[in-house]
């Protein structure tokens, strides 16, 4: 198996911890611990990127979604798919820019 690129392999991060954080939302309360750990982690996800690189464009198709023409997520199911989540609403492109705030970040998971 070919090894990621380090911005592949940070942004197949980010794409984990959104899928992640949309589980947590669903399950804990926003002033729980584990609520909060988990978007400090994701919101850590980005910074991490955002330190090496300006933007992150991410692909929209129906079961995956890519970076810089590289799969890094992939899922058939029909319920918790975060590609077909964006996909059946029409979003084919989501970029994130540098300067995305923690607010920003938890507001786009909800």
């Amino acid at each position: 198996m070919e090894e990621l690129s380090e911005d592949v392999r940070l942004a197949k991060d980010i794409v984990e911890g959104i899928h992640k954080g949309k589980k947590m939302l669903k399950m804990y309360p926003q002033n729980n611990p584990i609520y909060i750990k988990t978007f400090e982690g994701i919101y850590s996800k980005f910074e991490n990127f955002f330190e090496l690189y300006n933007e992150i464009p991410l692909q929209i198709h129906h079961n995956k979604i890519s970076f810089n023409n590289e799969q890094i997520y992939y899922s058939q199911e029909k319920e918790n798919n975060l590609a077909l989540f964006f996909f059946k609403d029409g979003i084919r492109e989501i970029t994130f820019l540098k300067g995305f705030t923690r607010e920003e970040c938890e507001d786009f998971i909800k």
